[in-house]
């Protein structure tokens, strides 16, 4: 009896205590990084680089970072 209450009494204070310990665990963060919606490709003329006339800078930015991120794969 004394025997199986001091398991009982264990457990009830080591569970928390475990509990505790697995949200603990440090996760990797992920990130979801939706492609852009507009095709922003940069346009080379006759007299040099004219940009991409269609695109607006922020449109320009995100196009870019997109497809430096799919050179690196």
């Amino acid at each position: 009896m004394l025997r199986s209450l001091s398991l009982i009494i264990a457990a009830l204070i080591a569970a928390p205590v475990l509990t505790v310990n697995a949200d603990a665990r440090p996760q990797k963060a992920v990130r979801n990084h939706a492609p852009p919606v507009k095709d922003c490709t940069r346009i080379n003329g006759r007299s040099g680089y004219y940009g991409n006339p269609w695109c607006t800078p922020s449109q320009q930015r995100a196009w870019d970072r997109a497809t430096s991120r799919r050179g690196r794969r």
